[in-house]
Protein backbone atom coordinates (compact mmCIF):
# COMPACT_ATOMS: atom_id res chain seq x y z
CA UNK A 1 0.00 0.00 0.00
CA UNK A 2 1.14 3.58 -1.26
CA UNK A 3 2.53 5.94 1.90
CA UNK A 4 -0.46 8.64 1.95
CA UNK A 5 0.91 12.43 2.45
CA UNK A 6 -1.62 15.02 3.53
CA UNK A 7 -0.66 18.63 3.69
CA UNK A 8 -2.68 20.93 4.70
CA UNK A 9 -2.62 23.87 2.53
CA UNK A 10 -1.31 27.50 2.80
CA UNK A 11 -3.13 30.36 0.89
CA UNK A 12 -0.49 32.55 -1.05
CA UNK A 13 -0.70 35.71 -2.15
CA UNK A 14 2.67 36.53 -4.19
CA UNK A 15 3.33 40.33 -4.63
CA UNK A 16 4.72 40.73 -8.50
CA UNK A 17 7.49 42.58 -8.75
CA UNK A 18 9.43 41.72 -5.38
CA UNK A 19 10.45 39.22 -2.96
CA UNK A 20 7.82 39.81 -0.04
CA UNK A 21 4.28 37.89 0.24
CA UNK A 22 1.64 37.32 2.40
CA UNK A 23 0.45 33.89 3.74
CA UNK A 24 -2.10 33.16 5.93
CA UNK A 25 -1.93 30.09 8.03
CA UNK A 26 -4.73 28.32 10.33
CA UNK A 27 -4.35 26.37 13.53
CA UNK A 28 -7.02 25.11 15.67
CA UNK A 29 -7.49 28.36 17.71
CA UNK A 30 -6.99 31.19 15.25
CA UNK A 31 -5.61 32.34 11.82
CA UNK A 32 -3.21 35.04 11.09
CA UNK A 33 -1.60 36.79 8.55
CA UNK A 34 2.27 37.37 8.17
CA UNK A 35 4.52 38.99 5.63
CA UNK A 36 7.67 37.38 5.14
CA UNK A 37 10.86 37.93 2.81
CA UNK A 38 12.11 35.08 0.75
CA UNK A 39 15.17 34.78 -1.64
CA UNK A 40 13.99 33.29 -4.97
CA UNK A 41 17.00 31.72 -7.17
CA UNK A 42 17.57 29.46 -10.17
CA UNK A 43 17.11 25.79 -9.05
CA UNK A 44 17.80 22.96 -10.76
CA UNK A 45 15.85 19.86 -10.03
CA UNK A 46 16.80 16.36 -10.86
CA UNK A 47 14.82 13.12 -10.48
CA UNK A 48 16.86 9.47 -10.75
CA UNK A 49 19.78 12.10 -12.04
CA UNK A 50 17.23 12.86 -15.01
CA UNK A 51 16.61 16.75 -14.94
CA UNK A 52 12.92 18.03 -14.72
CA UNK A 53 12.09 21.85 -15.39
CA UNK A 54 8.90 23.28 -13.65
CA UNK A 55 6.42 25.47 -15.73
CA UNK A 56 6.90 29.22 -15.97
CA UNK A 57 6.14 30.78 -12.81
CA UNK A 58 6.60 27.81 -10.43
CA UNK A 59 9.98 28.95 -9.45
CA UNK A 60 10.96 27.65 -5.71
CA UNK A 61 12.04 30.19 -3.06
CA UNK A 62 14.57 29.98 0.26
CA UNK A 63 13.47 31.01 3.30
CA UNK A 64 14.96 30.34 6.63
CA UNK A 65 17.31 28.11 5.24
CA UNK A 66 14.61 25.62 4.04
CA UNK A 67 13.78 25.67 -0.09
CA UNK A 68 9.98 25.57 -0.52
CA UNK A 69 9.17 23.80 -4.43
CA UNK A 70 5.55 23.80 -6.25
CA UNK A 71 4.23 20.34 -4.93
CA UNK A 72 2.84 19.46 -8.10
CA UNK A 73 6.02 19.46 -10.06
CA UNK A 74 7.25 17.78 -7.45
CA UNK A 75 4.51 15.23 -7.15
CA UNK A 76 4.60 14.91 -10.68
CA UNK A 77 7.88 14.24 -11.38
CA UNK A 78 8.22 11.47 -9.08
CA UNK A 79 5.05 10.27 -11.06
CA UNK A 80 2.66 10.52 -8.28
CA UNK A 81 -0.50 11.64 -8.91
CA UNK A 82 -1.85 14.70 -6.31
CA UNK A 83 -5.20 15.63 -5.56
CA UNK A 84 -6.56 19.05 -3.45
CA UNK A 85 -9.92 18.66 -1.37
CA UNK A 86 -10.88 22.41 -1.11
CA UNK A 87 -13.27 21.46 1.59
CA UNK A 88 -10.51 20.33 4.32
CA UNK A 89 -7.91 22.32 2.48
CA UNK A 90 -5.79 19.00 1.88
CA UNK A 91 -3.27 17.47 -0.54
CA UNK A 92 -3.06 13.95 -1.05
CA UNK A 93 -0.09 12.73 -2.69
CA UNK A 94 -0.91 9.31 -4.29
CA UNK A 95 -3.80 7.34 -3.56
CA UNK A 96 -6.55 10.02 -1.92
CA UNK A 97 -8.87 7.90 1.19
CA UNK A 98 -12.42 7.70 1.20
CA UNK A 99 -13.94 8.63 4.34
CA UNK A 100 -17.26 6.77 5.14
CA UNK A 101 -19.84 9.03 7.53
CA UNK A 102 -20.04 7.08 11.13
CA UNK A 103 -23.73 7.03 10.96
CA UNK A 104 -23.32 4.94 7.44
CA UNK A 105 -21.21 2.03 9.37
CA UNK A 106 -23.22 -0.34 11.55
CA UNK A 107 -21.92 -0.92 14.69
CA UNK A 108 -21.45 -4.82 16.02
CA UNK A 109 -22.34 -3.91 19.43
CA UNK A 110 -22.94 -0.37 21.35
CA UNK A 111 -24.53 0.61 24.62
CA UNK A 112 -28.51 0.78 23.13
CA UNK A 113 -30.55 -1.02 20.28
CA UNK A 114 -29.92 2.15 17.87
CA UNK A 115 -26.07 2.66 18.49
CA UNK A 116 -24.95 6.21 20.13
CA UNK A 117 -24.06 7.59 16.48
CA UNK A 118 -27.01 6.08 14.39
CA UNK A 119 -28.55 9.53 14.86
CA UNK A 120 -26.50 12.68 13.57
CA UNK A 121 -27.75 16.45 13.96
CA UNK A 122 -26.90 19.77 13.00
CA UNK A 123 -24.87 21.06 16.86
CA UNK A 124 -23.42 24.34 18.29
CA UNK A 125 -20.15 24.77 19.49
CA UNK A 126 -18.66 27.04 22.01
CA UNK A 127 -17.19 29.24 19.35
CA UNK A 128 -20.35 29.31 18.14
CA UNK A 129 -19.82 27.24 15.01
CA UNK A 130 -22.65 25.28 13.62
CA UNK A 131 -21.87 21.68 12.30
CA UNK A 132 -23.69 19.19 10.48
CA UNK A 133 -23.94 15.24 10.79
CA UNK A 134 -22.75 15.66 14.16
CA UNK A 135 -23.36 14.71 17.99
CA UNK A 136 -23.96 15.93 21.31
CA UNK A 137 -22.87 14.49 24.56
CA UNK A 138 -24.34 15.62 27.27
CA UNK A 139 -27.85 17.49 26.06
CA UNK A 140 -31.13 17.16 23.72
CA UNK A 141 -29.85 15.39 20.48
CA UNK A 142 -32.30 13.61 18.26
CA UNK A 143 -35.19 11.80 20.46
CA UNK A 144 -32.93 12.52 23.56
CA UNK A 145 -30.02 12.95 25.89
CA UNK A 146 -26.77 11.22 25.17
CA UNK A 147 -24.39 10.53 28.12
CA UNK A 148 -21.79 8.45 28.49
CA UNK A 149 -21.77 5.50 25.74
CA UNK A 150 -19.67 2.92 23.23
CA UNK A 151 -19.84 1.80 20.05
CA UNK A 152 -17.69 -0.88 18.88
CA UNK A 153 -17.05 -1.56 14.66
CA UNK A 154 -15.75 -4.61 12.71
CA UNK A 155 -12.79 -3.19 10.68
CA UNK A 156 -11.45 -6.48 9.37
CA UNK A 157 -8.51 -4.07 6.95
CA UNK A 158 -11.38 -2.15 5.03
CA UNK A 159 -10.77 0.63 7.14
CA UNK A 160 -7.17 2.43 7.96
CA UNK A 161 -8.44 5.19 10.66
CA UNK A 162 -10.65 7.34 12.05
CA UNK A 163 -11.19 11.26 12.09
CA UNK A 164 -13.24 13.96 13.57
CA UNK A 165 -13.10 16.78 15.77
CA UNK A 166 -13.77 17.31 19.63
CA UNK A 167 -15.08 20.64 20.63
CA UNK A 168 -16.94 21.95 23.55
CA UNK A 169 -20.68 22.46 22.81
CA UNK A 170 -21.87 25.97 23.63
CA UNK A 171 -22.48 26.84 27.08
CA UNK A 172 -22.67 23.28 28.43
CA UNK A 173 -18.61 22.59 27.85
CA UNK A 174 -17.05 25.85 27.74
CA UNK A 175 -15.92 26.65 30.91
CA UNK A 176 -15.12 23.54 32.50
CA UNK A 177 -14.17 21.73 29.51
CA UNK A 178 -15.99 18.82 27.69
CA UNK A 179 -15.70 14.73 28.25
CA UNK A 180 -13.41 12.74 26.31
CA UNK A 181 -13.38 10.18 23.39
CA UNK A 182 -11.07 6.93 23.81
CA UNK A 183 -10.29 5.09 20.72
CA UNK A 184 -9.51 1.02 20.82
CA UNK A 185 -7.84 -0.99 18.46
CA UNK A 186 -8.41 -4.72 18.90
CA UNK A 187 -8.98 -3.48 22.68
CA UNK A 188 -5.23 -1.24 22.57
CA UNK A 189 -6.21 2.18 23.54
CA UNK A 190 -4.67 3.97 20.83
CA UNK A 191 -6.57 7.54 21.42
CA UNK A 192 -7.71 9.10 24.75
CA UNK A 193 -8.44 12.66 24.41
CA UNK A 194 -8.92 13.57 27.91
CA UNK A 195 -10.78 16.59 29.12
CA UNK A 196 -11.93 18.46 26.02
CA UNK A 197 -11.69 22.25 26.49
CA UNK A 198 -10.75 23.77 22.73
CA UNK A 199 -11.70 22.60 19.58
CA UNK A 200 -9.32 19.52 18.95
CA UNK A 201 -8.81 17.71 15.44
CA UNK A 202 -8.66 13.51 16.00
CA UNK A 203 -6.90 11.98 13.29
CA UNK A 204 -6.27 8.14 14.43
CA UNK A 205 -4.63 5.31 12.32
CA UNK A 206 -5.40 1.83 12.91
CA UNK A 207 -4.38 -0.15 9.82
CA UNK A 208 -4.79 -3.62 10.16
CA UNK A 209 -7.03 -4.15 13.51
CA UNK A 210 -10.22 -6.08 13.41
CA UNK A 211 -11.97 -4.16 15.21
CA UNK A 212 -12.47 -0.89 16.74
CA UNK A 213 -13.85 0.96 19.86
CA UNK A 214 -15.50 4.07 20.92
CA UNK A 215 -15.60 5.09 24.30
CA UNK A 216 -17.03 8.80 24.92
CA UNK A 217 -17.45 9.50 29.20
CA UNK A 218 -18.87 12.97 30.17
CA UNK A 219 -21.00 15.10 28.97
CA UNK A 220 -20.63 18.72 27.03
CA UNK A 221 -18.72 17.12 23.96
CA UNK A 222 -19.35 17.72 20.22
CA UNK A 223 -18.22 15.05 17.69
CA UNK A 224 -17.98 16.87 14.45
CA UNK A 225 -18.45 14.94 11.08
CA UNK A 226 -16.99 11.74 12.46
CA UNK A 227 -15.70 9.36 9.61
CA UNK A 228 -13.60 6.27 9.24
CA UNK A 229 -10.95 6.37 6.75
CA UNK A 230 -11.05 3.94 3.65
Amino acid sequence: MKKLLIVTSYLVFFVLGGLTFTYLTTTEAASSLKKISVFQEAINYYVDKVEKVPAEGQSGFIYKGTTYVPIRFISESLGEKVTWDGKTKSIYIGDAPKFIPLKDVKPISSEDDFGIFSNPAEIVISTGERFEQSYQFGGRHGAGAIQDGTGEYSSNGKYIGFETYLAPVKKSGEKYGAGSLKIYADDELVYDSGSTKEKTKVNVNFEGASKVRLEIVGGGLGVLDPHFIQ
